[in-house]
């Protein structure tokens, strides 16, 4: 794995830790209007560079659209647990 995969692995993770954060917290703050721009700002920062990801190195996810008709990249890569 390149210096680069393992930087936006990383990256997409604490994204990923900070979107679970946000979603506990706005369970019980419903008006909290600066976590819900948080969560709006994380969560497309997040999809963007899963996209990123996904068609850089592997899918992370079995329903990807990387995996298109043609071609079928799961499993051909680490998955995202082995790292």
């Amino acid at each position: 794995m390149s210096d680069e995969q393992a930087a936006m692995m990383l990256r997409l993770q604490q994204l990923g830790l900070v979107l679970d954060d946000l979603r506990i917290y706005l369970d019980t703050h419903l008006t909290d209007s600066a976590a819900i721009e948080r969560f709006n700002a994380t969560a497309e920062e997040y999809k963007a560079m899963h996209e990123q990801y996904s068609k850089k190195y592997s899918p992370l996810r079995q329903d990807d659209p990387s995996n298109s008709e043609n071609k079928w990249d799961w499993g051909t890569s680490d998955f995202p647990w082995d790292f």
